[in-house]
């Protein structure tokens, strides 16, 4: 057995860890693995208050084997007294006046010593662990007195656990309300405005549609939305992207095979338009569509038809197409079939790239936040307006994929309730890199000493903006005469950093 401040300084030293846990009882369930480790116990267990009920959530030996809870029962008056005294008890066969040995299911297991520590959870106890030995005074006064440091701590660390078991449940609820949609079709601004009326008048008619726009604008969701309100939605909404197959197999995975048609065709296979029969079919990148898929593609818009690679008869099927691709397919050099593209583009939509509505950022950035918070098991809630403005500043050449691969990196590292600058990646925090040393990176042209000063001067504004509205809490008249700024002259600095003053108001 370690020494008694071991037991403190290794408890300490995995505060962090039990903080990583996933819930309430991991904490404790690992609390009392510790416990057991470095006291030297032979048992222990946990139990949470249900009521005026003893809930046993987890027991275990010297060797973590579990233990079953009728076995802990005789330590069960030493857990009550911890409870109704609201500090930790520490009885040995020693101390007579404990009147541990009057406790006949103590004596049956030959227990001479028992440890117990409340976790208070606001003003109640919300959890009690216990540990037992079959040594005398196993449990020493140094002991008690560094665990009743650690207690307090150890509180931290179950409420920040608690309120995230909340978030998550509150991010289900809402992720139901939502539909079970991976991300909500998020955005205001008058530019995606335009799109999603033309897109939702678009679905109510049973004809092609094309979307046209830069990679990671969000088209396959899109897609979806015109699935969802078409009157096809309870049929299937079946996706491919035809950039990543070659032609021959292109062909195999859109119409389908019959055994024996080339070397590999094992078996009958029926193909995504088959498979989307009285649905929607998304095809994606269509661009890609080498020239004979395109031709097979083209007699299947046209007659309703398909027809299985091996086979001589036509299949028919009945199938809504929404296609996608960033790439010009009017243009000559593209390859693409001009029949087929005016048969596709009956209903044109063109998707705005994110740097185009800058006004989405921050209510898309909430989402995604709010989206990793619950598959991430994390107590995030939102972003500070620092993180909102440097988002909405940023150019976002992977539009809303970067945007949402971002704001997941970020939901995942941060230590705080709400992501700050420094978790988001460094190409979005702007500002120059420095070295190891310390230093900045010296720009090697005029383009690159510009585009620096501009940054920096960007940065020192955001921080100058945002150090002024948390001295004032959002309050505009107080901010610019606290900086001798007039009001406009603030107004458009707060315009120019991106920082709503109103988000300030509530700290």
């Amino acid at each position: 057995m370690l020494p008694s401040l071991s037991v403190a300084q290794h408890l300490y030293q995995k505060l962090f860890e039990l903080s990583c846990q996933p819930d309430v009882d991991g904490v404790l369930t690992r609390t009392l693995d510790l416990l057991i480790e470095e006291s030297g116990a032979e048992r222990g267990f946990v139990v949470r208050m249900r009521g005026g009920e003893l809930d046993v959530r987890a027991a275990r030996n010297l060797d973590r084997k579990a233990v079953a809870a009728a076995e802990m029962r005789p330590s069960r008056t030493v857990v009550r007294q911890a409870i109704e005294t609201r500090a930790t008890v520490r009885i040995g066969r020693a101390q007579e006046q404990t009147g541990l040995g009057s406790l006949e299911s103590v004596n049956r297991y030959n227990l001479q010593s028992i440890l117990a520590i409340p976790l208070p959870d606001g003003e109640r106890i919300g959890a009690v662990v216990c540990v037992d030995s079959t040594r005398p005074e196993a449990f020493s006064l140094e002991l008690e007195r560094h665990l009743g440091a650690l207690t307090t701590l150890l509180q931290d660390v179950l409420q920040g656990v608690s309120s995230r078991e909340g978030l998550v449940e509150e991010n289900q609820r809402l992720r139901q309300q939502l539909g079970q949609r991976p991300t909500p079709l998020v955005g205001d601004s008058p530019e995606f405005a335009q799109t999603l009326a033309t897109l939702r008048r678009a679905a109510s008619v049973d004809v092609p549609v094309l979307l046209l726009g830069e990679t990671g604008t969000g088209k396959e969701l899109l897609a979806r939305e015109v699935h969802t309100r078409s009157a096809r939605a309870a049929k299937p909404f079946v996706t491919l992207n035809c950039a990543a197959l070659p032609g021959e197999l292109l062909e195999s995975e859109l119409f389908g095979h019959v055994k024996g048609a080339f070397t590999g065709a094992t078996k009958d296979r029926p193909g995504r338009f088959a498979a989307a029969d009285g649905g929607t079919l998304f095809l994606d990148e269509v661009g890609e569509m080498s020239p004979a898929a395109q031709a097979r593609f083209l007699r299947a818009l046209e007659s309703g038809e398909i027809q299985r690679v091996g086979e001589d008869a036509p299949r028919t099927v009945d199938v809504r197409v929404v296609a996608a691709t960033h790439r010009d397919l009017r243009d000559p050099e593209s390859g693409f079939r001009q029949d087929l593209f005016y048969r596709l583009s009956l209903v044109t939509i063109q998707v705005p790239p994110l740097r185009a509505r800058r006004a989405d950022i921050p209510a898309l950035a909430e989402a995604f936040c709010l989206e990793a918070a619950q598959q991430f098991g994390r107590a995030v809630k939102g972003l500070s307006p620092q993180a909102q403005a440097l988002l909405t500043r940023h150019t976002w050449p992977g539009n809303v994929r970067e945007l949402k691969n971002a704001i997941h990196r970020a939901t995942l590292f941060c230590q705080t309730p709400q992501i700050q600058p420094q978790d988001l990646p460094d190409d979005v925090g702007g500002g120059a890199k420095a070295t190891p040393q310390g230093r900045r990176v010296v720009p090697t042209s005029w383009e690159e000493l510009l585009d620096l000063r501009g940054r920096l001067i960007q940065d020192l504004e955001l921080e100058f903006a945002s150090k002024l509205l948390e001295a004032t809490q959002g309050n505009v008249a107080k901010a610019a005469k606290l900086s001798g700024m007039t009001r406009p002259s603030l107004y458009d600095l707060l315009t120019r950093v991106g920082l709503d003053a109103k988000s300030f108001r509530s700290r």
